[in-house]
């Protein structure tokens, strides 16, 4: 299977898809001038290599802002995993948050789509006194 990874710029994630290491996860700010341009290759990746993974996906988030775009292509993410879950595949998404903000993002995806998340309190340096 693919390895896709794609180092952070200011105004897209960093996105990692590893099926070698199991690691999965998209962190940074989204907010990017062609939000299609920065979710095809996760579209990609997901047409190409989901249906084929043989182990489980703990796909972790750590988004500190995202425009309407992303969450637009957030939610479409989200229900192609929603569709392999249906049929047995074993994902779960690990939501790290630093503000109730974020928090509540991601408590709104998980009553959208039927995908077990975690929701985990992650304060960077900027939020610790």
């Amino acid at each position: 299977m693919e390895t896709l990874i794609l180092k952070a710029t200011k105004t897209n994630p960093y996105i990692c898809f590893d099926p070698s290491s199991k690691k999965y996860e998209i962190s940074g700010q989204s907010f990017p001038e062609n939000p299609m341009v920065a979710f095809d290759p996760i579209f990609d990746w997901l047409s190409n290599n989901l249906a084929k993974l043989d182990h489980q996906m703990e796909l972790t988030l750590q988004v500190d802002y995202f425009n309407s775009a992303s969450n637009r292509l957030l939610l479409k993410m989200f229900r192609i995993l929603e569709v392999q879950v249906q049929a047995g595949k074993d994902i779960r998404i690990l939501w790290n948050y630093e503000d109730e903000e974020i928090q509540n993002d991601g408590i709104i995806f998980s009553r959208i789509v039927n995908i077990p998340f975690e929701f985990v309190y992650k304060p960077t340096y900027d939020n610790i006194d």
